[in-house]
């Protein structure tokens, strides 16, 4: 077959179109089914059965919960993956960002909160978003939850009649609960609402088809109160991560790249052309990834490479492209988050960096990339924890690894203890250091647990390139950190 020469300049322009330059979803909007990529490691995430999911920031915790609230995206999920047990299913949210009249806002929760068990509230939401109950007040949630408290008998057989219903039926009903770190401003409140949700869904275990699904930072669950209730450990025993190995992120690059809907047909040829891989088109109108292009680490890496060369450098030394840029994107748990991959990419194809390589992709870009993925998960962290610049602003120059000892003494300098203090106590920085009252090491447990700082085995300060780049530290023979 001949090879058609594929311009550099249209793959690039590709790049640019398919990829978001922050890849940031809406809450409040499913995506477009054309950056709508369903990876075959999510099925126990997504299965009904499994009610606490764990994902770091980024990893497509809300992306899930929006997704799933849309017909068409489910109906496509169980089409792809039938062990997922999506089919015949309702999803109605439980909680999340965007205000809506299923659940109470986080000014209406601190309210409820005061007044009520954290259980109690989170009873009332499922009662609301589950059960047709006529007599159930609908003018305020206090009233609601004063209602399902006062009738326990009416709520439990009305629960156990709507299960076996929709049993018969055939199908399931399955409440999602997002974004709970934004449910309150401080951490005891938070507690109180975390254990009270994981509470509610212990009780849910034993239903058939009303289903509850929580998606957590894993940061939200490390706090051993937060369990501290009755079998409270096979909540979180039980849970499932919403994990991006290398082979999914590179999977869901192809889904962008083949689905952009004006020149996708040119990654598609490209793969046909030279690697014998045909893509299909699904009733939904997505194109779906050839199975080997999904699976198939080294055709993976082969077809990277004839995008972005064979190495970061000059030879092997450097590294190589499809392994270097997930690893240099990974924080303290070697998790890479498919918006930061997809960041530092739309940023390589954006550098109009130009040698004798025959490449739409510059291993230089590349590291521009990175750079600017850093910028933006560092921008996250700060929206997230404000807190965080506060410690981190007074390291910049320093280098890693290094002793704890160096990084103490430079907060102490900026006397950062007192600072957070003052902060916390005048409530202006939202969820502060949880360990706040342990002093430096509790804040360096909090900065581990966060993925920011990574323990070395002799007890020395490292941090991954995601984060160090963005917050101004060096490290010998890396990349460079942002100015």
């Amino acid at each position: 077959m001949k090879k058609t020469p594929f311009p550099l300049e249209a793959l690039r322009e590709l790049f640019l179109n398919a990829l978001p330059e922050e890849q940031v979803q809406a809450d409040e909007k499913s995506p477009e089914l054309s950056r709508f990529y369903v990876p075959t490691t999510h099925i126990r995430a997504l299965n009904p059965n499994n009610m606490l999911v764990e994902g770091i920031r980024g990893s497509g915790k809300s992306f899930w919960w929006a997704a799933l609230q849309d017909e068409r995206h489910r109906e496509l999920v169980a089409d792809l993956l039938p062990r997922s047990e999506l089919a015949h299913t309702h999803c109605c949210a439980g909680f999340g960002q965007t205000k809506s009249d299923n659940y109470p806002s986080k000014r209406i929760l601190k309210a409820l909160i005061e007044k009520y068990e954290a259980q109690d509230i989170w009873q009332t939401v499922v009662v609301w978003n589950t059960l047709e109950l006529d007599k159930m007040p609908k003018n305020s949630w206090a009233a609601r939850i004063d209602w399902v408290k006062a009738n326990p008998e009416l709520i439990e057989r009305t629960f156990i009649d709507t299960d076996k219903q929709l049993q018969e039926q055939g199908s399931k009903k399955l409440i999602l609960f997002d974004a709970l770190d934004r449910a309150a401003d401080d951490w005891g409140s938070l507690r109180r609402l975390l254990k009270g949700l994981l509470q509610v869904l212990l009780e849910f275990r034993s239903s058939r088809a009303i289903r509850l699904k929580a998606f957590v930072r894993p940061d939200m669950l490390e706090d051993a109160q937060v369990s501290a209730f009755p079998d409270g450990s096979k909540v979180i025993s039980s849970k499932v991560k919403l994990d991006w190995p290398k082979i999914e992120l590179f999977s869901l690059l192809w889904h962008y790249l083949g689905n952009e809907p004006d020149q996708g047909q040119l990654f598609r040829q490209f793969c046909q052309e030279r690697f014998l891989e045909e893509w299909t088109k699904h009733s939904s109108g997505v194109w779906l990834i050839p199975d080997k292009m999904r699976t198939i680490e080294a055709l993976q890496r082969e077809i990277f490479h004839k995008l972005a060369g064979p190495y970061m450098g000059s030879d092997a030394r450097r590294g190589f492209p499809y392994t270097w840029l997930p690893n240099h994107l990974a924080d303290g748990y070697d998790k890479t988050s498919p918006r930061s991959f997809l960041a530092a990419l739309h940023t390589a194809a954006s550098d109009h960096l130009r040698d004798k390589q025959s490449y739409p992709l510059h291993y230089q870009s590349i590291k521009k990339g990175v750079q600017a993925a850093s910028s933006i998960r560092v921008r996250e962290l700060s929206e997230d924890y404000p807190w965080i610049d506060k410690l981190m602003s007074p390291l910049k120059g320093q280098t890693v690894p290094c002793q704890f000892n160096a990084i103490i003494r430079r907060w102490e300098q900026k006397k950062v203890l007192k600072t957070l203090e003052q902060v916390n106590n005048e409530v202006v920085v939202r969820l502060p250091p949880s360990r706040l009252e342990q002093g430096y090491e509790g804040i360096k447990q909090d900065l581990v647990e966060l993925g920011i700082f990574r323990l070395m085995r002799d007890g020395r300060i490292n941090m991954p390139d995601v984060y160090r780049i963005g917050y101004g530290l060096g490290r010998k023979g890396g990349v460079k950190p942002v100015r």
